[in-house]
């Protein structure tokens, strides 16, 4: 695979350029001797489960009429996933791969996302000793690159739906994004591989969020930084109108996460689409940063609220306890003022932490 010159001069000043650097591996399988396990490699993107899908399936299909003999030893793992992962990797993979890769992303720009990311992570992220990064639930993998960007790190990029099928597809040409299929707990990491941690918005779709990030912490090697973005409860309870929304959401999530794609679901999400189109028109009038939701955005925004298995909210002393728990120190409560102004409100609603990880860690209580 060609690369561009400026990953080549990277790769070069950080010792690492060889005849391999440039290798992409398309389709193939990575085998586990100790458990003889034999996880798939489509479209290079590696699928690290303990369970099948139909991922599996299509690399089946594919390699129909080679000769897998040499590996008759290694199988497909066949567990069970973790509760609701498997309609949580449904509705994230029709919620991603309907949307493109067009400037936008939610209701802010790439720019103002880029200037979020940033806040966010502080000054950790132009840290010379940053060099390995993690973005746990990477979607369609745009904040694995900004992280890259604005680093040079290798950036590793994992989520559970096939969002990340499509990011390992549209950053293939640049060797220092890697993209995997895995679930937070199940991660396919050792301990202390990351000095760089970042997950927004995503654990709190887990059946456990507090599980998900005990389950990530150890990944951060001492003195690295985990960075956790969730809901939190002024979400559901600063306005009159946020109670009710979350009224109708708690009595029609159960129904449409059993069934996020059928036609009742269309229905009812396109209608909820066009509602979030004409209130980001009204938002817009106060706030002009915020950037305008067509009808296809509108839809991924009613579906993102409204068919996930779960959405769970949380108090920003709750989060900061978990942190402390894991033997995280020198805490920081994002505060929304310094984000850009098109993610104010949605900001401080929710709960941004960020800690570092001092020399005593304790994952067990």
């Amino acid at each position: 695979m060609d690369i561009a010159p400026d990953h080549e001069a990277l790769a070069r000043e950080l010792g690492i350029f060889d005849a391999r650097f440039c290798q992409y591996v398309e389709s193939g399988v990575l085998l586990c001797s100790a458990c003889r396990a034999m996880f798939p490699i489509v479209d290079g993107l590696p699928i690290l489960l303990c369970y099948t899908t139909p991922m599996h399936s299509l690399f089946r299909e594919r390699h129909s009429d080679r000769d897998l003999s040499p590996y008759a030893a290694y199988r497909f793992l066949e567990g069970e996933p973790a509760s609701g992962e498997r309609a949580v990797m449904d509705s994230f993979s029709k919620e991603w791969l309907d949307y493109d890769y067009d400037g936008v992303i939610w209701e802010m720009s790439y720019h103002d996302h880029e200037l979020r990311f940033l806040k966010e992570v502080g000054s950790t992220i132009s840290d010379r000793e940053t060099r390995r990064f993690l973005e746990v639930g990477c979607g369609l993998g745009i904040t694995t690159y900004l992280a890259h960007k604005n680093s040079g790190a290798d950036a590793v990029g994992l989520d559970l739906s096939l969002a990340v099928w499509k990011a390992g597809r549209h950053y293939r040409s640049n060797p220092f994004l890697h993209f995997v299929e895995a679930s937070v707990f199940a991660l396919p990491f050792a301990p202390e591989s990351f000095d760089l941690v970042y997950s927004r918005g995503v654990l709190h779709h887990t059946i456990s969020t507090e599980k998900a990030f005990e389950s990530i912490a150890p990944l951060c090697r001492r003195g690295g930084t985990v960075y956790l973005w969730v809901y939190g409860v002024g979400s559901i309870k600063e306005t009159v109108f946020r109670r009710l929304v979350y009224g109708l959401e708690r009595v029609v999530r159960p129904v449409l996460s059993a069934a996020p794609n059928s036609l009742p679901a269309r229905v009812f999400l396109t209608a909820m689409g066009s509602g979030y189109v004409a209130f980001n028109r009204l938002r817009r009038m106060v706030n002009p940063a915020i950037q305008p939701l067509n009808l296809a955005r509108g839809i991924h925004a009613a579906r993102d609220r409204f068919t996930p298995r779960y959405a769970h909210r949380h108090e920003v002393e709750e989060v900061t306890g978990w942190f402390t728990d894991a033997g995280f120190d020198c805490l920081q409560v994002v505060d929304w003022r310094v984000m850009p102004p098109a993610d104010h409100d949605d900001f401080r609603r929710n709960v941004g932490v960020r800690g570092k990880l001092g020399s005593v860690r304790n994952f067990e209580r």
